[in-house]
């Protein structure tokens, strides 16, 4: 019975309302449910979905509940971003893989943690973990960071540790890998027919990589997708990943050694839904090791799904004592994220779209968009105030897991206009397609920009872009910009000027209509690469001439130590045999990195890492480039190197600029505070409290004959005081100064 009462906490649901239902509140008080979903349908504005977090929080107190309820939802930013307008619009996964920044996607994570917090959210079903290597995914895409296995991890990884620091829950997702397919799991059975030896290599190295995570850069949960195994699942063959022991139990929990909560994707998918239903899948998903069910959307699958586990319990068909490790589980999630006291406070909103959140927003979304193709250089476009110019923007069609504003393209119009009023904007369609070529709109225009959203997915978008081209092939006056997913190109190899958004979102819009204007440049790379475009190339205009490697003291002390010269030397004169000692400091796990011109080896900057406190506090001790190379972007991918490092090491519960003794600095030094700027913008609080290392060389130095005169008048002696008398001096400091003598011992 008492397992009866606790099996609520094992599902998540979801209601249709922007205030509690009868069905919702049926739930929590009379099954225990212990975990709540939202969608876009709940949310309309900061102060309802606060007051909803609430009631439900408070229904579940008024229930008896031992602990909150877990309120979840999907907020990954960009595509999928269920509160709407009701929080700060931030990049999505691909937008963050373009600009290849784990130091901005940290920064992301926090800003919506703090966001989702101030709401009474308190977990965050993202990242999402999966590499799209699949052109033709129609559910995942832009939702990915890339098709690089490493960088999925390094960013989700930096995601999970900005979320969890922000005090909000996150969802690794979707185990083991829902990039290789062309199926979307809201309507069929993905099936990705790979070995296990195969899923090592990409699939699954995101996911082992923040598994094997510290701190908090290891996920509170993970979410298993519905896809189809079939060199994995042999017991049941023809069972999805979701519902299937050796996903679960024997590859996530058993091989992979991953402790937290296991949750499933929404059982209402088609995948499940349409095979074994909700209510048997919800039993076969708990057999299979999952801690948690998800049943989203309809109260009557909900209502089922609890009727078939009460009755499995009755017969004992599910394993008790692996479902009391679940009930641990969710409780030990709950204890470390929620309390009462919190969730029932009357907290303040204020920060959900603050002034920090929107500078943060606009100055990311200006390196968002990327310049695929400029072949005619078309960009930046200028055009006299009396040339009309076209914008033809494609009819959206979306899927289920995405989330869009009415009239997606609405925003983008609204943008050309700002800058060039003489424009005319139309929706095209299959249905009006043919219409607007017979117009002759396309030709009386100066100047075309058609938005294409998943094109290559969508053949009457293609046709457009062939037609337009066609008409203006000889003028050179046509630009595509893809809003969705950036393989719209390989419908259309033989567009000349094509640039990517990444989302079709506001912000992304306005920068990419600042960069058809020349406003901003395009500084950011494609995360993946287009089949069969062999006109372009995955970077941006500028491609970078230097690579980040690790320090090898060997090779590298005496450049490191000329560019020190070359960069403070003047200020801060330091000697070879001093600047290596400080490198090697072997109580500090000393880890340093190098930016090396492509061109001719020379070392251009420096980072150097510390760890302090037993491990936990990781500092960066010295971040250094050469003048003549810096506002290059030397310095952030060199920060982004250290604090992946010290990420790694689990170093990162606490960072400080400067190290502990001995050092090069203690923190930012006066003579570089036109630097400051650059960590502000990273997320470093520097302060303006001076901070003060005496220096001076005391090799030579000997005691003043006043104090040598007075010592011997009052008898006082200096020099080193034995091991049989220490005890006598320890506790006369621990009793009158504590703080000294602590002090003391860590120098010590």
């Amino acid at each position: 019975m008492t397992l009866e009462k606790d099996v609520g906490q094992l599902l998540m649901c979801g209601f249709d309302g922007l205030a509690p239902t009868a069905d919702i509140l049926d739930l929590i008080k009379n099954h225990n449910l212990g975990s709540v979903i939202f969608f876009s349908r709940n949310i309309d504005n900061p102060e309802q979905v606060k007051r909803l977090t609430r009631s439900l929080q408070q229904a579940a107190r008024d229930a008896g509940h031992t602990r909150p309820l877990l309120i979840a939802v999907d907020q990954e930013n960009g595509v999928v971003r269920r509160l709407g307008t009701s929080g700060t619009y931030l990049p999505g996964n691909m937008a963050l893989g373009a600009m290849n920044s784990t130091t901005y996607a940290k920064q992301v994570a926090l800003a919506t943690s703090k966001e989702l917090l101030a709401l009474g959210i308190n977990w965050n079903l993202a990242p999402d973990m999966d590499v799209n290597n699949n052109a033709l995914n129609p559910v995942i895409g832009v939702r990915s960071y890339g098709e690089d296995p490493e960088s999925v991890a390094r960013l989700g990884m930096a995601q999970v540790e900005g979320y969890q620091k922000g005090g909000v829950a996150t969802s690794c997702k979707h185990f083991p890998g829902h990039g290789d397919t062309a199926t979307d799991s809201h309507l069929g059975v993905p099936v990705i027919d790979k070995s296990l030896h195969e899923l090592d290599k990409v699939e699954l190295l995101p996911f082992k990589k923040t598994i094997a995570g510290k701190g908090h850069a290891q996920p509170a949960s993970i979410m298993i997708g519905h896809m189809s195994l079939p060199q994995l699942i042999k017991k049941r063959p023809g069972t999805t990943a979701s519902l299937a022991p050796e996903v679960a139990k024997d590859l996530l929990r058993d091989r992979l050694h991953y402790q937290g909560v296991i949750i499933t994707d929404c059982l209402e998918m088609d995948a499940v839904k349409d095979t074994v239903g909700c209510a048997r899948g919800s039993v076969m998903a708990l057999a299979a090791g999952n801690d948690m069910v998800m049943i989203s959307h309809t109260y009557e699958y909900q209502k089922d799904a609890f009727t078939e586990i009460y009755q499995s319990l009755g017969d004992c068909t599910l394993d008790q004592s692996a479902l009391d490790q679940s009930l641990a589980r969710v409780a030990a999630l709950k204890d470390k994220y929620l309390s009462w006291d919190v969730v029932l406070a009357e907290s303040d909103i204020s920060i959900v779209g603050c002034e920090a959140h929107q500078e943060l927003s606009k100055r990311l979304y200006d390196k968002v968009p990327t310049v695929v193709r400029n072949l005619s250089h078309t960009l930046p476009l200028k055009l006299s105030s009396e040339a009309p110019l076209l914008f033809l923007a494609a009819h959206v069609p979306m899927t289920l897991a995405i989330d869009s504003e009415p009239e997606p393209f609405q925003s983008f119009y609204e943008a050309i206009q700002r800058r060039h009023i003489n424009t005319e904007y139309v929706v095209y369609n299959e249905d009006n397609m043919h219409d607007i070529l017979a117009s002759g709109k396309i030709d009386q225009a100066a100047h075309v920009i058609i938005g294409t959203a998943n094109a290559n997915l969508h053949p009457f978008q293609c046709t457009m872009v062939q037609r337009a081209h066609q008409r203006l092939q000889q003028k050179n006056n046509l630009t595509v910009v893809a809003v969705i997913n950036p393989y719209d190109l390989m419908a259309f190899p033989e567009i000349d000027t094509y640039l990517v958004t990444y989302e079709y979102t506001p912000p992304a819009h306005e920068a990419a209509v600042r960069l058809i204007f020349g406003e901003i440049p395009s500084t950011s790379r494609l995360p993946v690469k287009i089949p069969g475009d062999q006109a372009s190339s995955t970077s941006s205009e500028e491609s970078e001439d230097f690579t980040i490697q690790a320090y090898d003291a060997n090779d590298d002390l005496t450049q490191a130590w000329a560019l020190w010269n070359h960069a403070l030397g003047d200020s801060w004169p330091l000697d070879k045999q001093q600047f290596h000692k400080v490198l090697t400091n072997p109580t500090a796990h000393p880890c340093h990195f190098v930016a090396r011109s492509v061109q001719s080896s020379k070392i251009i900057g420096f980072a150097a890492t510390m760890i302090g406190d037993e491990g936990k506090a990781g500092q960066l001790a010295l971040l250094v480039v050469d003048p003549d190379h810096q506002r290059r972007g030397v310095g952030s991918k060199l920060h982004d190197a250290a604090l992946d490092h010290l990420r790694s090491q689990g170093a990162t519960a606490s960072l400080r600029l400067g190290s502990t003794y001995p050092r090069f600095f203690p923190g930012l030094p006066r003579s570089q505070d036109k630097h400051a700027d650059f960590f502000a913008r990273r997320g470093w609080q520097v302060a303006s409290t001076e901070v003060h290392d005496l220096v001076g060389n005391l090799t030579e130095y000997s005691t003043p004959p006043r104090l040598t005169q007075r010592m011997e008048r009052e008898k006082i002696w200096f020099g080193r005081i034995t091991p049989k008398d220490l005890w006598k001096l320890f506790a006369f400091q621990q009793q009158y100064f504590p703080y000294w003598l602590s002090t003391y011992m860590h120098h010590a």
